[in-house]
């Protein structure tokens, strides 16, 4: 009965486990995305130069 429930805690604390690691993987992916989204200068202003 112990062992079932020893299992049952391992097998639920891995699964929180794989769920943060999944989260934050995904999380970083978003991130690096937006920031090469930026980066691009895609939406940004073009620069015209009209002094001259």
């Amino acid at each position: 009965m112990a062992e079932n429930k020893d299992k049952q805690s391992d097998t639920k604390k891995k699964e929180i486990g794989l769920f943060i690691a999944k989260t934050l993987f995904y999380f970083a992916v978003l991130v690096v995305l937006v920031y090469l989204y930026s980066y691009s200068g895609i939406g940004a202003a073009k620069f015209i130069y009209k002094d001259f």
